[in-house]
Parts: structure tokens; C-alpha cells; sequence
């Protein structure tokens, strides 16, 4: 058994699996592996960035249609029957196209963001074009400038390349909290 995990870890295409499955529970940490398995060379460029937008597309949609269907439940229908909820419905719809895109790139929202469009019945053919365009220009600028890092930073044998993935992760999760804080005080104001 352990022969044949070994296997795997060498085949592109287990490896891109295992980014897609992993951006559902943790996208940021996905791109970061992806792009630096890439700079290490297990992991060809264009492979690792198509699994990264296609977990990170797909996990979306998937939030979108529990939204979708979440009206069969009494209690979401309680709370979306509420004021406050319905004027926030109309300026969600009002520009849905430019609303769901920018979703993507405010850390906080992405995951409630999305349920909410569903349960808002954006129309789909607007939430997976936005969707789509956003994630890929997401994709492409995390996964090329974690790339150019780990290149500029690469050194085969040495001990730094081994702290480099979670001190990126977390400079991408503290980057993520700093936009959000800043976000919350411009809504107070």
C-alpha cells in the first residue's frame, strides 16, 4: 500500500486531486501548496493552477446552491422574510454581476457571501460567470506571486523552504483579517 501511495505522489494528476479536495477546506493553503509544489517541480505549472481554480470554482457553486436550497427549511425562510434581509436582497440583485465578484476578493464574506446569493436566487448563469472570472484572477495573482516567491526564494537542500508554506499561509490569512478590520471600520463610519 505504501508502494503505491509513493506512486501517486509523483503522478500530476493524483496530486492536482488532492489541491482540489483540499481548497474545499482550505483555499489559501491549497494555492500555497500548489504554486510551491510547482516551484519544486512535482508539479507542472498549468496542472496546479487549473486544480486550484477548480476547487476553489466549484466549492463556490457548491455554496451556492446550498443557499439555493436552503428555502425549504421553515426557519430560513423566517429570517429571510426580514426587513433588514430584503433591502439587503435588493442591493445584492441590483448589481449582482459586480457584487458577487467582488465577494471574492473581501476575506469574511466569501463562504456566507455565496450561501446568501443562492438563497437570494441570483440567477445562476450571473453568479458562475462572475464566479468564474473572479476565481481566476484570484487564482492567477495568489498562485503566480506565491510562485515568484518560492522561486526567488527557492534553495533545494536548505532548511527555509520548509517554513515557507505556512509562513506564507499566514501572511495571506493575516493580509485577509487586516482588509476585513479595515472593511468593519469604513461600515462603522
Amino acid at each position: 500500500m505504501f508502494d503505491t501511495l509513493l506512486s501517486w505522489s509523483h503522478n500530476p494528476y493524483a496530486i492536482a486531486l488532492g489541491i482540489i479536495l483540499i481548497s474545499y477546506l482550505l483555499e489559501d493553503a491549497a494555492i500555497v501548496g500548489a504554486a510551491l509544489l510547482s516551484v519544486e517541480g512535482t508539479l507542472p505549472i498549468h496542472i496546479g493552477l487549473l486544480a486550484v481554480f477548480i476547487g476553489i470554482a466549484s466549492g463556490d457553486i457548491g455554496l451556492f446552491y446550498i443557499g439555493r436550497y436552503s428555502h425549504k427549511f421553515h426557519w430560513v425562510q423566517h429570517k429571510l422574510a426580514h426587513a433588514k434581509v430584503v433591502k439587503i436582497q435588493t442591493k445584492l440583485q441590483k448589481n449582482a454581476f459586480l457584487n458577487v465578484f467582488l465577494i471574492r476578493f473581501l476575506p469574511g464574506l466569501r463562504g456566507t457571501g455565496y450561501l446568501v446569493c443562492g438563497a437570494f436566487h441570483i440567477k445562476p448563469s450571473t453568479f458562475f460567470i462572475s464566479v468564474g472570472l473572479a476565481t481566476l484572477l484570484w487564482s492567477i495573482i495568489i498562485y503566480t506571486s506565491v510562485f515568484a516567491l518560492g522561486d526567488a526564494l527557492w534553495v533545494g537542500g536548505s532548511l527555509w523552504r520548509w517554513g515557507l508554506a505556512p509562513t506564507l499561509i499566514m501572511a495571506i490569512l493575516l493580509i485577509n483579517k487586516m482588509i476585513k478590520v479595515y472593511f468593519l471600520k469604513e461600515q462603522a463610519i
